[in-house]
């Protein structure tokens, strides 16, 4: 039997999951009139069917009503309070990682005919997930799919975007959900970091361990990784990972063995020459990357350097495609 805070979750998790539908409460009449009226009233027009909230990895907390539920949690639940108002945002993000047509199909489906984004992605131009549990997402709102049509100021900003759907593509078939899991290396290779700074104000900070652009494997480990479709066995995906050696340009050659059940690929990786690998995956397959040449500490690259962990190579980028 739940305990009483885990069905407290459980319910706030259901819950929030309307807000993907109606993040300002549009349907239920509860809305700040100053600064959300415009977008309010353009989202009570006949021809609004859903609206979809959507960020960038370090901006998901611009929204108020999560933002709130996070606060209303406290610091010492706030990750459960990160995992309830993200509740069912991993689908989101699988979609939008299998490329720009394919989350258009799902939008479709979903009846989603607006993008309401944090104002600071939208005068970005884009909202980036970097790989992880699923691919890189990179969705770019100056594309013609996608038309400004008003914006917020108030303490959390926000814009709204109408959707401008392809008449010629008229399929709302959505692709199967994946995720993908690795193993052999430190959660901070490939996960999000979410840390609490709590001095004169609380600040929750969302960051990736090297950036966004590079990930680094260090001595000693051994990356596996796993796709997983339980709901489409049979489905194939095409992964596509970009390698880098390591560091800079006076990176020595490394040489990677890359298996996939019997099939081995080699690779050799230069200084400014980052080479992508192709891998054709279904459901519990996986690919088991090994360095060959050893790994050098940071202070070799840059002797000003007090870095004292060894580098083997990095990894700049993983796409994912459905191949049928």
């Amino acid at each position: 039997m739940r305990n009483r805070s885990t069905l407290t979750a459980v319910l706030v998790a259901a819950v929030l999951s309307f807000a993907f539908s109606d993040p300002l409460h549009i349907a239920s009449g509860r809305y700040d009139l100053n600064p959300y009226a415009e977008i309010a009233s353009e989202l009570e027009q006949p021809t609004t069917t859903g609206v979809l909230a959507l960020a960038s990895y370090a901006d998901f907390y611009r929204f108020p009503v999560f933002s709130k539920v996070r606060d209303v949690f406290g610091t010492r639940l706030a990750a459960h309070g990160e995992i309830a108002a993200e509740y069912g945002y991993d689908e989101v993000l699988a979609q939008a990682s299998l490329g720009h047509e394919n989350f258009m199909r799902y939008l479709r489906a979903k009846s989603i005919s607006h993008l309401i984004v944090p104002l600071v992605n939208a005068e970005s131009g884009f909202v980036f997930h970097r790989w992880s549990a699923h691919g890189t997402v990179s969705i770019d709102l100056e594309s013609d799919s996608y038309s400004l049509i008003q914006k917020s100021g108030g303490e959390f900003p926000l814009a709204l975007y109408q959707i401008n759907f392809d008449e010629n593509q008229t399929s709302s078939e959505v692709s199967p959900n994946y995720s993908l899991t690795w193993s052999g290396v430190r959660p901070g290779f490939y996960e999000m970091l979410r840390s609490i700074d709590e001095n004169y104000d609380v600040n929750y900070l969302r960051s990736y361990e090297e950036g966004t652009e590079t990930s680094w494997v260090f001595k000693g480990e051994q990356v596996r990784m796993t796709l997983n479709s339980p709901n489409a066995p049979d489905q194939e995906f095409s992964v596509e990972i970009q390698f880098i050696a390591a560091y800079g340009g006076f990176a020595p050659p490394q040489v990677l063995r890359i298996s996939q059940e019997s099939k081995i690929k080699v690779f050799l990786l230069k200084a400014g020459e980052p080479p992508k690998a192709t891998f054709i995956l279904r459901h519990g397959q996986s690919i088991d990357i090994e360095n060959i040449l050893g790994c050098n500490k940071g202070s070799v690259f840059n002797p000003v350097d007090d870095d004292i962990r060894e580098f083997c190579y990095g990894v700049l980028d993983v796409q994912v495609q459905i191949t049928n």
